[in-house]
């Protein structure tokens, strides 16, 4: 199916007139220099490439040039009119000898019978013994440390030697007779009989795999082979459809318009038709925080910006194709090799359903919680991206795109945060991880009641209304009227005591959050004593936070007023409460500043 769809992808890129993709045994490599013949084979100077400006400086040019294969193990395999200097001239210290030779076989073999001027000038400088005698000291040392790939150019030709057309008629020639003789079979892919792929070639742009690149396809030990097909012939893809799979992937994880990122996995997405404006809508589903720093036209960032407001309130979509069908594929580095981590398929309208179903999920008050990578992140030990665990994201990026539950681990990780990172520093942290525990804790509630009736789901004791964005004052849950009365009690304190070196927070909020019984005494004496140092400059605020205690008090019942512990899920209840009602006291606070300072200023008029 992923090869299927992205071979199908490829002849599409290939049949567009505004991409630039490699035909078949051809691809884009980084080159780093360039070499200046004379029609005589003798090499006028060694050039670096370089592109951009600034900062923006990269001493390489990414070009069109003749197929790279993978190179493995310990044998000889140059590339035509595009390799280093070890194949080209020579210059390694162990083989260099044996590189050079085996790069003028090659290259006598592709451009044998070829009378084409640039051509004869390759032939006869591989010939010449003293080919590099041109090169001064310095520009021999920066080829052999600075390394790269080097390409020719016959000296007055404003193309490059491998874009003269004799010269590609002849590569063209030579690879349809290597061909030959090749394993044929029933290509998986396309149904059709043809030479099937030994190795699928290798995906460059995968961070954390390596800088030559990495297989899709690979069987290296006899014990994954069977039937006695060796290394990728167990797969059973031609060569046709393993380039075209192969170059079409390696467009998507080089293309930052069909790429994002979330901790090691690379994620990458395609449509099955062009679809322009539809490719940025499910970028900014995968990535929002790629609309806060594209410089695009202000009028597609707009549209888009729009078309996310209306996935968030249940809308439907204007001015894009619903019926567009997308595939979303996951991809982490494993050395030489890219595992899948998972692969999803769904029309744009079905993914814009499930994201707004996730945006209303992680709906939190003073929260701009989009992004799933920003989410995550707040899982990780000092937010460090490369602590994630694959499995979390893929099974996260699986719940946001077709509405699954929420795996297990994000819960427990965000708990853990919680509990560990408390610290005043941290409250826009706070709100992030509120944020994931009520989307882990609505979801699961919304699975948990899908198959029972209305009427059941009525009769439940505490769950019958679900965790809003905002404060809710009616909500029973008694983790949650914890919450509530830990953060009045923080309150409290602070208005009391002004700064301190530890709050109750820095001190209580991860026992307070799972054994109650042992800490909440304790500050219900801390409260009243600071009430009682309030009531002294402010009773007014004294008479507001004591009705607030007593109402959240009146709200826990049962034999004991505080439970001896609390499970995962009230845990997740606590902080949730704990972080709305501290939001909603210090909107209070501010109101109130608001209007004494419009008060003051409104006297001072007078």
């Amino acid at each position: 199916m992923i090869l299927q769809e992205l071979n199908n992808y490829y002849e599409r890129l290939l049949a567009d007139p505004n991409r630039e993709v490699p035909a078949r045994h051809w691809s884009v490599e980084k080159a780093s220099w360039e070499l200046r013949l004379s029609s005589e084979g003798k090499l006028l100077g060694a050039y670096p490439l370089t592109q951009g400006e600034g900062k923006e400086l990269r001493k390489f040019m990414s070009l069109r040039v003749p197929e790279h294969t993978t190179r493995c193990g310990t044998g000889m395999l140059p590339f035509f009119l595009c390799d280093n200097p070890a194949y080209l001239l020579g210059y390694d210290e162990k083989r260099g000898p044996e590189k050079l030779a085996s790069a003028r076989a090659l290259h006598e073999g592709v451009l044998a019978g070829c009378e084409d001027e640039g051509a004869q000038a390759v032939l006869r400088f591989f010939e010449r013994d003293d080919r590099d005698s041109n090169l001064d000291e310095t520009v021999r040392s920066e080829l052999v440390e600075a390394g790269g790939f080097a390409v020719f150019r016959l000296e007055g030709d404003r193309s490059l030697l491998h874009d003269r057309p004799a010269v590609v008629a002849a590569w063209a020639s030579y690879c349809d007779g290597q061909a030959k003789g090749e394993v044929v079979g029933q290509c998986a892919v396309t149904g059709e009989k043809a030479p099937l792929a030994r190795l699928f070639p290798q995906v460059t742009g995968v961070p954390g795999a390596q800088s030559a690149g990495a297989s899709l396809v690979s069987f290296n030990l006899q014990s994954f082979e069977s039937y006695g097909k060796s290394q990728a012939y167990n797969a059973s893809v031609s060569e046709a459809a393993a380039f075209n799979a192969g170059s079409a992937l390696r467009q998507l994880c080089a293309d930052a318009g069909h790429r994002v990122r979330i901790g090691e996995t690379t994620v990458v997405f395609w449509a099955d038709r062009p679809a322009s404006i539809e490719d940025k809508v499910v970028l900014a589903m995968l990535d929002p925080d790629e609309l806060d720093r594209t410089a695009e036209d202000p009028k597609a960032v707009e549209s888009v910006r729009a078309a996310l407001d209306s996935m968030e309130r249940g809308l439907p979509l204007q001015g894009v194709d619903i019926d567009t069908r997308y595939f979303v594929l996951g991809l982490a580095p494993n050395a030489a090799r890219l595992a899948v981590r998972f692969f999803e398929t769904s029309t744009l309208g079905r993914m814009a359903e499930n994201f707004g179903e996730y945006l209303r999920d992680v709906g939190m008050v003073d929260v701009r919680a989009r992004s799933l990578r920003t989410l995550l992140l707040q899982t990780a030990p000092m937010g460090a991206s490369d602590q994630l665990p694959s499995t979390l994201v893929n099974g996260c990026m699986e719940a946001m795109l077709t509405g699954r539950a929420f795996p297990q681990a994000l819960y427990y990780a965000a708990l853990s945060r919680m509990r560990s990172d408390h610290a005043r520093r941290n409250s826009w942290d706070m709100g992030q991880r509120a944020a994931l525990l009520k989307a882990c804790l609505v979801r699961k509630a919304r699975f948990a009641s899908m198959g029972s009736t209305e009427q059941d789901g009525a009769s439940r004791a505490d769950g019958e209304r679900g965790l809003d964005v905002d404060l809710d004052k009616k909500r029973t849950n008694r983790g949650y009227v914890l919450g509530r009365l830990f953060a009045v009690m923080e309150h409290t304190q602070r208005s009391a005591l002004g700064e301190v070196n530890a709050t109750i927070r820095d001190r209580y909020i991860g026992a307070a959050s799972t054994t109650p019984a042992r800490v909440f005494p304790h500050l219900l004496h801390s409260t009243q004593n600071h009430l009682s140092k309030l009531r002294k400059f402010n009773p007014g605020l004294c008479v507001k936070f004591e009705k607030a205690n007593d109402e959240i008090m009146g709200m826990l019942d049962g034999p004991s007023l505080f439970p001896k512990t609390l499970g995962a899920e009230d845990q997740g209840e606590f902080f949730v409460g704990y972080y709305q009602q501290r939001v909603d006291l210090w909107k209070k606070h501010d109101d109130e500043a608001d209007e004494a300072l419009d008060a003051n200023d409104a006297i001072e008029t007078k």
